[in-house]
C-alpha cells in the first residue's frame, strides 16, 4: 500500500495533469502531478514538496478534498493507493498561458497538459483514479458549463 498525495492544479475551468502511457494496454491517461508520501511527512507537506521537485512550483495553501482509495491492476500486478487529494488555484503566468508544461519527476521528464474540467466529467479522456472522475462535479460545480 502506497499514501500518495496529489494536486488538482486549476485555472479558468481546466486542471493541469500529468500524462502517462499505459505500457500494457497502450493508450493514454491523466492524473493530477504528486507522488509519495515519505515516511514522518504529512500529506500537505508532501503536496507541497511534489509541487516544488515537478513543477519548480510553490503552493502556499493547498485545500484538502478528499482522501481516496485506489486498487487498480497494472500489468500483472494489483496496487493499492491511499490518495490525499489537494486542490489550489494556479495563477502561475509560466503555467496558464501554455497548453503543454514540461514536469520531472524521478529524473524522468513527463509532460502535463490542460483538460476542461467540463471533458474530464464527460469522461473524454481517461483520468486516474477513477473516482476523482466520479467527483469532479462535486469539486468544482462553479467550473461547469451551463
Amino acid at each position: 500500500m502506497r499514501p500518495t498525495a496529489f494536486c488538482l492544479l486549476e485555472n479558468n475551468g481546466r486542471l493541469l495533469l500529468q500524462e502517462f502511457w499505459h505500457e500494457h494496454d497502450h493508450y493514454h491517461f491523466y492524473r493530477p502531478p504528486g507522488g509519495g508520501i515519505e515516511h514522518g511527512e504529512l500529506a500537505a507537506d508532501a503536496v507541497r514538496r511534489e509541487m516544488r521537485e515537478e513543477l519548480d512550483l510553490e503552493i502556499t495553501d493547498p485545500q484538502l478534498l478528499t482522501v481516496l482509495e485506489n486498487i487498480f491492476d497494472y500489468g500483472s500486478e494489483i496496487k493499492h493507493e491511499i490518495v490525499f487529494l489537494f486542490r489550489t488555484e494556479l495563477s502561475d503566468e509560466r503555467f496558464i498561458h501554455t497548453p503543454e508544461v514540461r514536469m520531472l519527476d524521478n529524473s524522468f521528464a513527463f509532460r502535463a497538459v490542460w483538460h476542461s474540467i467540463d471533458e474530464l466529467i464527460d469522461g473524454k479522456v481517461v483520468l486516474y483514479p477513477l473516482a476523482l472522475q466520479q467527483r469532479l462535479r462535486e469539486f468544482f460545480p462553479e467550473s461547469l458549463s451551463v
